[in-house]
């Protein structure tokens, strides 16, 4: 499965005005982009390796950010708010989700998939490998 395909879920959900689909909607676009780029790295030979389960999200949002390329800098700061926002949807029931939290997530989910996808180059990929790869190591997490 595409996992950007999961932003389809949140597209739908965000149309909505009652709180479960709307935090659905939150969360579908943060896994959305989340998941993305977890399989972009592993295509890339980027997984990590140790502790798989512990710090998975760090791991993405981190090698993003470290990685030299712009566009996966942006995605990295992009995955940072979602990952707030979809814990505030998960954990924090008392706080009241309108209609444009949905559609604000939903819209920087799309914006770092879509950036990466037209815009990172196969001499950036190289880059973020490298670059990602680098600072993964000194986390211990490969």
């Amino acid at each position: 499965m595409d996992p950007s395909e999961f932003l389809k879920t949140a597209e739908l959900l965000k149309t909505y005005t009652d709180q479960p689909h709307l935090r659905t909607s939150v969360g579908r676009s943060y896994y959305a982009a989340l998941l993305y780029f977890r399989e972009r790295l592993k295509v890339l030979g980027l997984e990590k390796t140790k502790q798989p389960s512990r710090d998975a999200h760090a791991f993405v949002i981190q090698c993003l950010n470290f990685s030299g390329v712009i566009e996966c800098i942006k995605a990295s700061k992009y995955l940072h708010d979602l990952q707030q926002l979809r814990e505030e949807a998960d954990y924090h029931l008392d706080k009241t989700f309108v209609n444009n939290d949905a559609h604000d997530a939903f819209a920087k989910a799309k914006k770092a998939i879509d950036d990466y996808a037209k815009n990172v180059t196969a001499q950036g990929e190289t880059e973020l490998t490298r670059q990602a790869a680098n600072y993964a190591k000194q986390k211990n997490w490969i």
